[in-house]
C-alpha cells in the first residue's frame, strides 16, 4: 500500500491510496484498489482546481478541470471514492510496479501533481522438475520444485514415439520405474533422451507446466552367446578316417571349419556380426554360419574365440578349445658305411620316428633302394626293419645312389643320400708291387696319389749269390 496527498488549505486536502487486495493463483492475476478521500477543513465544501486521479496509466476519477465549491460534489465535498481493476501479472508470477499520480489544489487555482508506486506480489507459478534419469527397468527419483505447498503435479513423459502419464497428484517428488518398452526405441544405442512434463495445479486448475530432460540408459544387454553355440569339425574325410574323430585336429592336414549358431540379441537389440578368430587370423560373418580356416599350423591346443557384436555395439566373448595333435613328417637318421671304408660290404641302418597323432599314427612301410651313380634306373625297393642294422654289398669301384622312403599314415618322407666308391687312405698292392694314397694304384711299381701317378720305380734284387 501507498498514498500520496496535496497541501492543505483550512485543513482541507486530498489523499489517494493504492493497494494491491488481493491476487489469484489460478489467473495470475492481482486485483488493485484505489481510494481517493477528501478530508478535513472548516468548510464543508471547498473548490479543487484541476482535480484528476490517475492509477496504472489510466484516468480513475477527474478530468483535470475544476470541481468548484458550489458543485456541492465530490471532491469539492468532504467523503471518498474508491475503484479496483485487474493487473495480468508475466508468466512467470511478477508483475511491474504499479505507478499512480493525483492532480489538484484546495482553493487556489493551479495544480500539485504527487505521484508514486507500489510492488505487487510475484504470483507463485508452474513448479520445477528435475530428474528421471536412469537405468531402463529400475527406478530413478522425480524431484518437483514447487512455488506453493498447496500445488499438485501430474508427471507425464515422452520417449521416441512413446508417452504417457508417470503419475498424478505428486507433491514434491515421485519414485519411477523406466518402462522396460523404452528399449524398442532405441535399438541402435545405449541410452536416449527423453522429456518430463510436469503440469503444476492449484485445485483443478492449471497453474502451467515445465519440463526436463531425462536420459533412459541400457543395461546388462549384451549378447546371449556361449561355448555351446560354437562347434567346430575336422572336414578331411582321409584324415579323420584315420584318427576316428573329426573334433581332433592334425597339424597342417585337417580342414578345420567352424559353425556358429545364433546369438540372441538382447532388449530389442539384433545381432549385428560375428567375429571368429583363431591363430592370429579373423573371419567375420553377419549372420550365423560357417567359415573354413583350412589347415592349421599349430603343435597343440589352441583357443577359438568368437565376438559376437549387437545392433548397439554391445559385445560378448566366448571360446572354445580346438583340440589338436602335432604331426610331421618322418623323421629318420640314417648311417651308412662300407666295412674298412673300401670293401663292398656297406652297413645300412635306418632310425625313424614319427608323430603320434592320439596313438593312431605308425610306421607303414620302411624301405631302401640304390643304383649306381652312372645309371638312371634304381633297383627294387627293398625292406628294412626299423634301427636295424643291414648289410648291402655294393661294388666298391663306384659311387651309388641310395634312397629311403618312410610312409606313415598320414604321409610319406624320402631321403636321398650317396655312398661313395671304396676308398683306402692307403692301399698297398701286393700284386702291382705299388702304393695308393687315397686311390688304388693302376700302374706296377708305382706311387699314385688321389688317382695321379707321381713316380715309377724298378724293383733290383739285392740278394746275389
Amino acid at each position: 500500500m501507498a498514498s500520496v496527498q496535496t497541501s492543505s488549505y483550512e485543513g482541507r486536502y486530498l489523499k489517494l491510496t493504492v493497494v494491491e487486495e488481493s491476487y489469484s493463483i489460478a489467473n495470475n492475476t492481482s486485483t488493485i484498489r484505489w481510494t481517493i478521500e477528501s478530508i478535513g477543513g472548516s468548510s464543508t465544501y471547498y473548490s479543487i482546481y484541476k482535480y484528476k486521479v490517475v492509477v496504472n496509466g489510466t484516468t480513475r476519477d477527474g478530468d483535470g478541470s475544476l470541481v468548484a465549491w458550489n458543485t456541492y460534489k465530490f471532491p469539492a465535498k468532504k467523503g471518498s471514492k474508491t475503484g479496483t481493476f485487474t493487473v495480468t501479472h508475466n508468466n512467470d508470477g511478477t508483475a511491474n510496479d504499479i505507478s499512480f499520480e493525483l492532480h489538484g489544489k484546495v482553493y487556489y487555482n493551479g495544480d500539485e501533481n504527487k505521484t508514486g508506486k507500489i510492488s505487487l506480489t510475484t504470483i507463485p507459478r508452474a513448479s520445477s522438475v528435475s530428474g528421471g534419469t536412469g537405468n531402463i527397468g529400475s527406478a530413478t527419483t522425480i524431484n518437483i520444485s514447487r512455488k506453493n505447498n498447496n500445488f499438485t503435479h501430474i508427471l507425464k513423459y515422452s520417449f521416441g514415439n512413446l508417452s504417457g502419464t508417470i503419475a498424478n497428484d505428486v507433491a514434491t517428488s515421485y519414485i519411477w520405474t523406466i518402462p522396460t518398452n523404452f528399449y524398442a526405441q532405441i535399438p541402435q544405442a545405449n541410452s536416449g533422451n527423453g522429456t518430463i512434463t510436469c503440469e503444476t495445479y492449484s485445485g483443478n486448475t492449471l497453474i502451467g507446466t515445465s519440463s526436463c530432460q531425462f536420459i533412459a540408459k541400457v543395461v546388462d544387454s549384451n549378447p546371449v552367446f556361449d561355448e555351446n553355440n560354437i562347434a567346430y569339425e575336422d572336414t578331411n574325410m582321409t584324415i579323420t578316417a584315420i584318427t576316428e574323430n573329426n573334433q581332433h585336429i592334425v597339424r597342417n592336414l585337417s580342414n578345420l571349419k567352424v559353425t556358429v549358431s545364433s546369438a540372441i540379441g538382447q532388449n530389442s537389440a539384433s545381432i549385428s556380426k560375428y567375429e571368429i578368430t583363431f591363430n592370429n587370423v579373423t573371419k567375420t560373418l553377419t549372420t550365423a554360419g560357417t567359415v573354413d580356416f583350412g589347415t592349421i599350423n599349430l603343435s597343440s591346443n589352441a583357443n577359438l574365440n568368437v565376438t559376437v557384436t549387437d545392433s548397439r555395439g554391445n559385445t560378448t566373448v566366448s571360446s572354445k578349445e580346438i583340440t589338436i595333435f602335432d604331426w610331421e613328417l618322418p623323421i629318420a637318421i640314417i648311417t651308412v658305411k662300407r666295412l674298412n671304408n673300401y670293401e663292398d660290404e656297406t652297413d645300412l641302418k635306418v632310425d625313424v620316428s614319427i608323430s603320434s597323432v592320439n596313438s593312431k599314427n605308425n610306421i607303414q612301410s620302411l624301405k631302401y633302394r640304390y643304383k649306381k651313380y652312372s645309371e638312371t634306373s634304381y633297383s627294387n625297393y627293398s625292406d628294412i626293419p626299423n634301427n636295424t642294422n643291414i648289410v648291402v654289398s655294393i661294388d666298391k669301384l663306384y659311387a651309388w645312389d641310395f634312397e629311403v622312403e618312410i610312409k606313415d599314415k598320414f604321409g610319406t618322407k624320402t631321403y636321398k643320400f650317396q655312398v661313395p666308391k671304396g676308398m683306402p687312405i692307403l692301399m698297398i698292392d701286393t700284386n702291382l708291387l705299388s702304393l695308393g694314397i687315397n686311390c688304388f694304384p693302376k700302374k706296377n711299381n708305382s706311387l699314385c696319389v688321389n688317382g695321379i701317378d707321381f713316380l715309377e720305380y724298378e724293383v733290383v734284387d739285392e740278394w746275389e749269390d
